[in-house]
């Protein structure tokens, strides 16, 4: 038996390791598998799969699709997909630039509120990786506007936030079928955070293929709620525990959770009934 954790980020979106490091966590941490997911992005799926063929650790291309469901901000796991695909990168790209509009305007914002932070500062940060609101909080704490990553979410750049801007605007359908049209196996991501069961018999009716029932964010009620109507529709189940490098008694929760391998052979197969 061994353990597998399916939700992992990356420099490449708003983690703090690189692809090999987090890999390499993950090696210590005697993982079988682990699943890059980053924001919007690839780009850390190549070096991540490159480390773990030279460490023995199984690594599964993915990418974590942020959607807007009437307002509610809802992410679409999509599994072994095509990353190399042309269409499926161009439409990343344009995500990505829609990410870097959003991110000039909240700093503008910000700026108005008082505090002096330049977009150039953020982007230096974010580098080449997807840009989020988690570079923006960073050098907000940098500048001790605030003292944490979770203060500066609260103040100012939470959905309610003085500072909030409106992301790109995709569907959680469309990103299902996205997800689909590229090989892979698309998966709701962490629902307990989203708080609408209603939601879950919609994107089935739109080709969802599971559910990510094990996540380091839902209590024993929830995960066990989540678990009973993955199979009242006949979902898969996935777990990770949306690792982004964060220390604590100086590691990562990479792995944290335990997860069982069997639920990446259950990924595996349903993969294999949709090709």
């Amino acid at each position: 038996m061994g353990f597998i954790d399916l939700h992992v980020h990356t420099l490449a979106s708003d983690g703090l390791f690189t692809p090999q490091e987090v890999v390499q966590w993950a090696y210590k941490k005697n993982l079988k598998a682990i699943a890059i997911t980053d924001h919007d992005t690839t780009d850390g799926i190549e070096k991540a799969i490159i480390t773990g063929k030279q460490l023995g650790v199984e690594v599964i291309p993915g990418i974590e699709i942020n959607t807007d469901y009437n307002g509610l901000e809802v992410h679409i796991l999509g599994y072994y997909i095509d990353y190399r695909a042309n269409w499926f990168q161009e439409l990343l790209k344009n995500i990505r630039h829609a990410r870097q509009i959003r991110a000039k305007k909240m700093v503008e914002k910000l700026q108005n509120l008082g505090l002096h932070i330049d977009l150039d500062e953020v982007e230096k940060l974010a580098g080449d990786a997807s840009i989020g609101r988690p570079h923006i909080a960073r050098i907000l704490q940098k500048h001790n506007y605030v003292q944490s990553i979770k203060e500066a979410f609260d103040k100012y750049i939470n959905n309610t936030g003085p500072a909030y801007v409106e992301r790109y605007k995709i569907t959680p359908c469309e990103a299902i079928k996205t997800i689909i049209d590229c090989g892979g196996v698309p998966v709701l991501a962490h629902p307990g955070l989203i708080g609408n069961l209603s939601i879950v018999k919609e994107l089935v009716d739109c080709d969802l293929q599971g559910i990510e029932v094990y996540h380091s964010k839902h209590n024993p009620e929830t995960t066990n709620l989540y678990f009973h109507i993955a199979k009242q529709y006949n979902l898969i189940i996935t777990g990770g525990t949306d690792c982004h490098g964060h220390l604590y008694g100086g590691q990562p929760i990479l792995g944290s959770l335990n997860i069982d391998e069997s639920l990446l052979h259950e990924l595996k197969k349903r993969k294999d009934i949709l090709e």
